[in-house]
């Protein structure tokens, strides 16, 4: 059996492709890979083979960048799409955040390639279930508080619009949040640095930018079509950024560096993202597990597994994976409910996001009979960390307490 990853790479200039062949050649016992002049070429081979992934560069003849993977997110939605791409104009790029995973800007050096490639087609293996794939994969955006949404217009439209406002704001909300930081990490806009931050990913995009986002092409949606009953917004988004608050302290607590504490926000904040896309785009089945999970008395995540076959972390984890968020971020969204000692993981992130979640849920009195999440002694015995949790606790609640 053939289980090779097959990728189409789609550009009009034919050196740049003969410069792929090249650089790529090293990985032809990896990959398959095909090489195409256009974006009619690339829908033929793509209705005649199957692919996991497709480069495409963004100005072409014909048919650009932005429209061919627009139509292969519709026709091909389990297919990854990345543009590689130059010089291009801002309306281009802005009209391409849809339906593009990742951005690579030209030139791209064969490391940075090469890594981003296998890292989007390994991030398959997270979530064995191919219909929660292509949900995933079509995801443009994910929705937002409607409050916050209103805030957010109101603050953009208004005639002395503050970038520290609008940072605000969007770091109040996990989907705009993760919208916010897949844009500028993925080098849509230029930015050549790594981003862990909300508010500072919103500085470095600009109010211009921003509005654009937002008031044109309408990158945020809101909670009003979201159908399953008992699933709660507001408490996701309390919850979700106190975990984040309290990560980002127990990491500080244990002196790790401030990269690694930003982090730690970050997937503190979208430890539950995966519930978000759960309860957004698939609610009749979501309103089966939350049911289960309460007739049944057992935790979501294990309802989730009974009926989905797939949990809220794998499915958090694909989506951060899929829009090229640090690995770091992945492994704790993955491993948040059961963690293990893994070498080559960073292990401080996934532990203060597995106690922050367990710190969280003991003092939240809205779960009604469900159990709540334990703490992995083994794991954090394994770690050196396990007489520091109570430390954790302590110093989280009173942190809560001070800030009541």
């Amino acid at each position: 059996m053939n289980d090779k990853k097959r990728i189409i790479f789609v550009d009009d200039e034919s050196r740049i492709l003969d410069g792929l062949r090249r650089m790529l050649r090293t990985l032809h016992k990896e990959w398959d890979m095909t090489f195409v002049s256009g974006g009619r070429e690339a829908l033929q081979a793509m209705a005649e083979s199957t692919f996991d992934v497709i480069v495409s560069d963004m100005r072409m003849p014909d048919m650009n960048g932005a429209q061919l993977l627009e139509q292969v997110k519709c026709e091909y939605p389990q297919v990854v799409r990345i543009a590689l791409s130059g010089q291009t104009s801002k309306e281009t790029i802005l009209r391409s955040v849809g339906p593009i995973h990742q951005y690579l800007p030209k030139p791209c050096d064969a490391e940075t390639l090469k890594n981003t490639i296998s890292r989007v087609c390994s991030n398959k293996c997270l979530l064995n279930n191919p219909k929660l794939q292509g949900v995933i994969s079509q995801l443009e955006s994910l929705p937002c508080l409607s409050t916050l949404y209103t805030d957010l217009i109101c603050e953009l439209q208004s005639d002395d619009a503050s970038i520290e406002k609008v940072g605000k704001i969007i770091s109040q909300d996990i989907g705009m949040s993760t919208k916010i930081l897949q844009l500028v990490n993925s080098s849509f806009f230029g930015v050549r640095q790594h981003v862990s931050g909300v508010s500072q990913a919103v500085s470095l995009l600009g109010l211009e930018i921003i509005k654009a986002l937002v008031l044109t092409i309408k990158v945020f949606s809101h909670f009003d079509n979201i159908k399953t009953k008992s699933f709660s917004i507001p408490n996701l988004r309390q919850h979700s950024i106190i975990v984040g608050e309290w990560s980002k302290k127990i990491t500080q607590m244990e002196h790790a560096p401030s990269k690694v504490s930003d982090f730690a926000m970050v997937a503190g904040l979208l430890h539950d993202v995966g519930k978000l896309v759960l309860a957004s785009k698939i609610p009749q089945d979501y309103q089966h597990v939350l049911e289960h999970a309460e007739n049944e008395s057992i935790s979501i995540y294990q309802a989730e597994q009974d009926i989905l076959q797939a949990t809220h972390c794998q499915v958090g984890g694909y989506l951060l994976g899929l829009w090229g968020f640090d690995e770091s971020i992945i492994d704790a969204l993955l491993d948040h409910h059961h963690p293990k000692y893994t070498q080559d993981k960073e292990l401080i992130v996934l532990a203060a996001v597995h106690a922050a979640d367990v710190i969280s849920h003991e003092q939240d009195s809205s779960a009604g009979n469900l159990p709540a999440p334990q703490v992995n002694a083994e794991f954090l015995d394994e770690i050196g960390l396990l007489k520091r949790f109570s430390v954790w606790r302590e110093t989280c609640l009173g942190a809560a307490k001070v800030k009541c």
